[in-house]
Formats: structure tokens, C-alpha cells, sequence
């Protein structure tokens, strides 16, 4: 039977400790162990053919900025953020004109409304999917189009449903 002295235990421990720790490194910290934000983007062009840009970033203000305002009449831009391996929600934008409209996935699907109930839409507005289809959402859940960029912006950067919308 072989035994080790105390001190041999210690030395093995404590090498043990250094290999673990050199191996820590910020390049070897496997994904699901980072606490780094990732913030993944994309947007949807759909006029006059489908164009889709992407990227990645590690904060929210460039995240924000990257988004920009897109200013063609139909467009989808969806934002997650995510840490690791763990998603922390994402935020959808449906663009068509003027008007927009605005969900977060977190849990559960959260959608905006106007605050103060008075932004009213005399018709019924159509938005493209993702994937071209047609959305055609409630009158209630259409927004003016800065008010959901803004909103978007503003949720990149805290992670925070915008208090200037109402959420359900």
C-alpha cells in the first residue's frame, strides 16, 4: 500500500489548484460558465427583395446604435441577448410605414400598447414575418414607429420593459 506524506498531499493540491486555475483563463472559460453579455441582431429588408443583415455585439449601446432606424417602409428586426448558454429574451419589431409593433419574449410573450389609449388607427395595417408572411396584428397593439424603435433601444441597453409603453 502506498501512502503520501502530508505535505505531498498539500503540494499535489495545490498544483492541482494552479493547473485548474491557469486553465481558467478568459479564453478557456467554456460558454456556458461567461457571464458575457452577447447580443444578437438581426434585420429584415424587405423592399424591393428580401435583404437580412446581421451581427453580434457585447453591448447594449452598440447594440442600440447598430439598429439604427431602419427607414424602409417593411422590415423585421428581432434582438436577443443572451448570457452563456442562457437567454435573458428577446425583443421582436414588426415595421410596415409609419407604424410598428413591438413584443418581448422573455417567460412569456409581453406585447406594447400605447400608454394613454389615444393613438388610434382608422384601418387595419399588415406587416411582414420573418419569413415574408403576412402579420396582420389587433389595431390595439400597433404603434407609431419611433415610439417601438425607441423602445427597442431603450431595452438593449437595460434590459428593461420601456415604462413609456404599456406591456401586457
Amino acid at each position: 500500500m502506498y501512502s503520501i506524506s502530508y505535505m505531498e498531499g498539500f503540494a499535489m493540491f495545490r498544483t492541482l489548484i494552479k493547473r485548474a486555475l491557469g486553465y481558467l483563463t478568459k479564453e478557456n472559460v467554456p460558454e456556458e460558465h461567461s457571464s458575457v453579455l452577447r447580443y444578437e441582431l438581426t434585420i429584415i429588408r424587405f423592399t424591393p427583395d428580401p435583404v437580412q443583415r446581421t451581427s453580434t455585439l457585447s453591448s447594449g449601446p452598440a447594440a442600440a446604435t447598430w439598429i439604427g432606424a431602419p427607414l424602409d417602409t417593411d422590415c423585421f428586426i428581432e434582438a436577443s441577448v443572451n448570457e452563456g448558454k442562457y437567454s435573458l429574451g428577446d425583443f421582436y419589431l414588426w415595421c410596415s410605414g409609419e407604424y410598428a409593433v413591438a413584443r418581448i419574449g422573455e417567460h412569456r410573450s409581453h406585447h406594447a400598447s400605447h400608454p394613454h389609449n389615444t393613438f388610434a388607427i382608422g384601418k387595419t395595417i399588415t406587416f411582414k414575418d420573418d419569413d415574408g408572411s403576412l402579420y396582420t396584428p389587433s389595431n390595439e397593439l400597433v404603434l407609431p414607429r419611433e415610439l417601438a424603435l425607441s423602445a427597442m433601444r431603450a431595452w438593449l441597453i437595460d434590459l428593461k420593459h420601456p415604462s413609456f409603453l404599456r406591456w401586457s
